[in-house]
């Protein structure tokens, strides 16, 4: 796949993934190592004042050199080199987020699927017609959505799409190490720790300090797969 699109070296796709110091710090170390694996680079973004919120938001408005910026958490991992085939075939439609599906279970009791923050692809042109949403759970924003309790950036930046008539194209659970959530979805009723999505992307969920050992055990086997 092509990734430089013209001599202004205008990128196809960056790839971003924002840490704190609550993040044990061999987790980036494998995230990274998992990229690497399968030839594709990740951009660590380590801020301690940051939310996940104000992270997005900066990359959102800053980094404009890329037609598509591709998000995941720290503990998200591709697990084939084509995923990023399959992605961009999805991105492909004008006016389209895409993602993995989620849901809050906390709120419309848990009726409110919407594409995570923990992975995500949107074109940096579409950003910019949607006028950069603010993407943080302030009170503002919250009251201006009409949320009654605190949501995340995904579903605020999935209900900005839909307002505005654009494309969310989830990417579903596929295998699930070990169910937590109800997803709300007839198909795919369930998702959990360790759960894979369209067979190419995997999230460990919960990798803080001592919580990361399945996202060690995953991007090992990855690794030493080939």
């Amino acid at each position: 796949m092509q990734l430089w699109k013209n001599k202004k070296e205008q990128s196809l796709f960056k790839i971003f993934s924002f840490y704190n110091k609550d993040v044990n710090p061999d987790v980036p170390y494998y995230q990274k190592a998992v990229f690497k694996h399968f030839g594709f680079s990740v951009n660590h973004v380590f801020n301690n004042k940051f939310s996940h919120g104000d992270f997005l938001n900066d990359i959102c408005k800053r980094v404009t050199d890329t037609d598509y910026l591709v998000i995941f958490d720290i503990d998200c991992i591709p697990i084939k080199k084509n995923w990023l085939n399959h992605l961009m075939d999805d991105l492909m439609e004008p006016e389209s987020l895409v993602g993995a599906a989620q849901t809050a279970n906390h709120l419309r009791d848990g009726k409110n699927l919407y594409i995570s923050p923990f992975f995500f692809s949107i074109s940096t042109d579409y950003l910019k017609k949607l006028n950069y949403p603010d993407l943080r759970m302030t009170e503002q924003v919250r009251k201006s959505n009409n949320f009654p309790d605190a949501v995340d950036a995904g579903q605020l930046l999935s209900e900005e799409v839909s307002r505005n008539g654009g494309k969310l194209k989830y990417w579903w659970p596929t295998h699930i190490e070990e169910e937590k959530w109800d997803l709300f979805d007839p198909q795919h009723p369930r998702f959990g720790l360790g759960t894979t999505y369209n067979d190419c992307i995997y999230h460990a969920f919960y990798s803080r300090n001592n919580l990361s050992d399945r996202f060690f055990v995953k991007c090992k086997s990855i690794i030493e797969s080939m």
